[in-house]
């Protein structure tokens, strides 16, 4: 699939950083991504390339981010997660004119705000009715446990 939409498949983050207009970190944060851009990864990144981090803060160093867009060694860098939320407004970052921030609030647009309620409503009722969405929960089993206590007490 990647092949016939005239793309190369990468199986190493390393070369694909290096190769990469852009790169979007969009992981969860855990031990292992903690940290997961610091200066030797932003350095093998093309000084033609942008880093978008729409993830989790502290898998970015801040730091080696500002050395990389004040030195021109990254052309840019746009982040809604930051260390410290919300990102102060004395940091560095917010000085370089190649550096976009968003307070954390990419995904909460008017439509997704009340496709959330929806949802919301929904699965209460759901519950209420002793039919929850157990699809829509966020831990199906225990959800699916209790429901089904629930329905043996009533009887």
């Amino acid at each position: 699939m990647i092949r016939a939409a005239g793309c190369e498949p990468i199986t190493d983050m390393d070369d694909g950083v290096a190769q990469a207009d852009f790169v979007c970190i969009l992981c969860p944060k855990t031990k292992a991504t903690t940290n997961l851009f610091n200066s030797s990864r932003l350095a093998q990144m093309k000084s033609t390339a942008f880093l978008i981090n729409t993830a989790r803060g502290g898998m970015l160093d801040e730091a080696a981010l500002y050395d990389a867009l004040s030195s021109g060694k990254l052309a840019g860098a746009a982040l809604d997660v930051f260390d410290e939320e919300p990102l102060p407004l004395d940091s560095p970052l917010l000085k370089l004119p190649n550096f976009l921030a968003a307070p954390h609030v990419a995904g909460l647009t008017r439509e997704a705000a009340a496709r959330m309620a929806e949802v919301t409503v929904r699965n209460i009722l759901g519950v209420l009715d002793g039919q929850p969405n157990c699809e829509l929960m966020l831990n199906r089993e225990v959800l699916r446990s209790a429901a089904l206590a629930a329905t043996n007490n009533s009887k």
